[in-house]
Protein backbone atom coordinates (compact mmCIF):
# COMPACT_ATOMS: atom_id res chain seq x y z
CA UNK A 1 0.00 0.00 0.00
CA UNK A 2 1.15 3.61 -0.82
CA UNK A 3 1.19 5.73 1.51
CA UNK A 4 2.06 9.39 2.37
CA UNK A 5 4.97 8.14 4.59
CA UNK A 6 6.32 6.55 1.27
CA UNK A 7 5.55 9.32 -1.12
CA UNK A 8 7.75 12.16 1.29
CA UNK A 9 10.58 9.64 0.83
CA UNK A 10 10.15 9.24 -2.66
CA UNK A 11 9.82 12.80 -3.06
CA UNK A 12 12.94 13.39 -0.77
CA UNK A 13 15.04 10.88 -2.72
CA UNK A 14 14.03 12.42 -5.96
CA UNK A 15 15.42 15.93 -4.46
CA UNK A 16 18.26 14.55 -2.73
CA UNK A 17 20.15 13.44 -6.47
CA UNK A 18 20.31 16.84 -8.00
CA UNK A 19 21.21 18.49 -4.81
CA UNK A 20 23.97 16.25 -4.46
CA UNK A 21 25.24 17.10 -7.92
CA UNK A 22 24.82 21.06 -6.69
CA UNK A 23 26.69 20.59 -3.68
CA UNK A 24 29.52 19.21 -5.96
CA UNK A 25 29.24 21.78 -8.81
CA UNK A 26 29.04 24.47 -5.98
CA UNK A 27 32.47 23.47 -4.15
CA UNK A 28 33.92 23.43 -7.47
CA UNK A 29 32.95 26.28 -8.56
CA UNK A 30 33.67 28.19 -4.84
CA UNK A 31 36.98 26.30 -4.83
CA UNK A 32 37.00 24.50 -2.08
CA UNK A 33 39.24 22.28 -0.69
CA UNK A 34 36.83 19.45 0.21
CA UNK A 35 38.54 16.01 1.64
CA UNK A 36 36.61 13.05 3.20
CA UNK A 37 36.19 14.70 6.58
CA UNK A 38 34.34 17.92 5.18
CA UNK A 39 32.07 16.01 3.11
CA UNK A 40 31.44 13.41 5.96
CA UNK A 41 30.49 16.40 8.14
CA UNK A 42 28.30 17.46 5.21
CA UNK A 43 26.86 14.39 4.84
CA UNK A 44 25.94 14.26 8.21
CA UNK A 45 24.15 17.60 8.51
CA UNK A 46 22.06 16.61 5.31
CA UNK A 47 21.13 13.31 7.19
CA UNK A 48 20.34 15.09 10.40
CA UNK A 49 18.21 17.67 8.47
CA UNK A 50 15.86 14.55 6.44
CA UNK A 51 16.00 12.76 10.03
CA UNK A 52 13.53 15.89 11.58
CA UNK A 53 11.84 16.23 8.92
CA UNK A 54 10.67 12.35 9.20
CA UNK A 55 10.36 12.88 12.76
CA UNK A 56 8.27 16.14 12.60
CA UNK A 57 6.22 14.66 9.51
CA UNK A 58 5.72 11.27 11.91
CA UNK A 59 4.02 13.66 15.03
CA UNK A 60 1.86 15.19 12.57
CA UNK A 61 0.65 12.29 11.13
CA UNK A 62 0.06 10.63 14.40
CA UNK A 63 -2.03 13.60 15.29
CA UNK A 64 0.71 15.40 17.74
CA UNK A 65 0.84 18.64 15.48
CA UNK A 66 1.45 20.61 18.91
CA UNK A 67 4.42 18.58 19.34
CA UNK A 68 5.55 18.39 16.08
CA UNK A 69 5.37 22.35 15.79
CA UNK A 70 7.56 22.79 18.57
CA UNK A 71 9.96 20.16 17.55
CA UNK A 72 10.64 21.66 14.60
CA UNK A 73 11.30 25.49 15.78
CA UNK A 74 14.03 23.35 18.42
CA UNK A 75 15.67 21.57 15.77
CA UNK A 76 15.41 24.10 13.34
CA UNK A 77 17.64 26.54 15.75
CA UNK A 78 19.87 23.59 16.30
CA UNK A 79 20.28 23.10 12.67
CA UNK A 80 21.10 26.87 11.92
CA UNK A 81 23.40 26.81 14.59
CA UNK A 82 25.04 23.45 13.07
CA UNK A 83 24.68 24.63 9.59
CA UNK A 84 26.52 28.55 10.04
CA UNK A 85 29.41 26.29 12.33
CA UNK A 86 29.93 23.44 9.08
CA UNK A 87 29.70 26.87 6.42
CA UNK A 88 32.45 28.29 8.49
CA UNK A 89 34.83 25.00 8.58
CA UNK A 90 33.85 24.82 4.89
CA UNK A 91 34.95 28.05 4.11
CA UNK A 92 38.07 28.36 6.32
CA UNK A 93 39.98 25.95 3.83
CA UNK A 94 38.83 28.24 0.88
CA UNK A 95 41.50 28.29 -1.87
CA UNK A 96 43.06 32.43 -2.92
CA UNK A 97 43.00 31.69 -6.37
Amino acid sequence: MFTTSMLLMLIIGLVTVPLVMGAVALTRDMKLNMNWWKWTLTGLWYFLLLFCIYLDFTFMGEGEIAAAWKLLLFEGVILLILGVGLVRILLSGRSAV
